[in-house]
């Protein structure tokens, strides 16, 4: 059984590591939504001797889901790695109960006060989760892999190009020139049809994950002050957690 001394040694690696973690993907999430989508634009002209233009692509980097599991990953190991020492050091300890289920069963009084501050910091990181636009319709795209959405009407915009057109005024005489009229007019001659890939989740499936990381909170407060205060005890909750924000 491991001892609480080499528990320790690695502990402030772990908080590091998910530290870090945790703030890039807030900032990947909040300044990078790029990274979550992709699309292929495609232009096909009028006319059979039109001009033909390459199409261009954007590729779809990565997606919400796979981000978070990056993240979690880590945030689990930190967050277990904190309860074991927690669990050696007090006797004091309370279940976290949501709605009559437990979550987490038995858990020390010091994890529990400490896990409300972490919860509220990975509260942040969902907070700035990026959402699927509001207005346009969205389908799940199977083929493109879990998590990955396309737009159910692709975008289309004209091609256009500037042509000259005129008119007689007048016709010529043996007095004097033709009068011709002249004028610019934009003419369409194809079709650009833009479809969309998205890795981001819908604006619903966001507030549910706020919504359960608060109710969370309010249960782990209330298991805190319930609870009261031994070699290292080999226990975990944080993959519990996790799931139940991502359930």
């Amino acid at each position: 059984m491991a001892k609480l001394h080499e528990l320790l040694a690695v502990e402030s690696d772990l908080e590091g590591k998910t530290k870090r973690l945790m703030n890039e993907g807030k900032k990947v999430f909040s300044d990078k939504p790029a990274l979550f989508m992709g699309a292929v634009r495609v232009y096909k002209p009028f006319i059979e001797d039109g001009v033909d233009y390459p199409e261009e692509h954007q590729a779809l980097t990565t997606t919400v889901n796979e981000k978070l599991k990056y993240i979690n990953k880590e945030v689990i190991r930190y967050w277990d790695a904190l309860l074991q020492k927690e669990m050696t050091n007090q006797n004091a300890i309370a279940s976290i109960i949501i709605d009559g289920k437990i979550i987490g069963e038995d858990l020390p009084a010091t994890f529990l006060l400490g896990l409300e501050k972490r919860l509220r910091r990975l509260r942040e990181v969902y907070e700035s989760i990026p959402t699927l636009a509001v207005g346009t319709e969205w389908k799940k795209d199977e083929a493109k892999g879990e998590g990955i959405w396309v737009i159910a009407h692709p975008e289309e915009t004209l091609k256009t190009v500037r042509t000259v057109k005129s008119k007689v005024l007048y016709e010529a005489t043996d007095h004097h020139p033709a009068q011709i009229d002249k004028w610019e007019e934009n003419e369409s001659v194809g079709k650009y049809t833009k479809t969309i890939w998205s890795g981001m989740i819908s604006p619903a499936k966001k507030s549910k994950y706020l919504e359960r990381i608060d109710k969370l909170i309010q249960a782990v407060k209330k298991a805190r002050q319930r609870a009261n205060s031994t070699d290292v005890v080999n226990k975990q909750v944080a993959k519990n957690l996790i799931d139940y924000i991502n359930g």
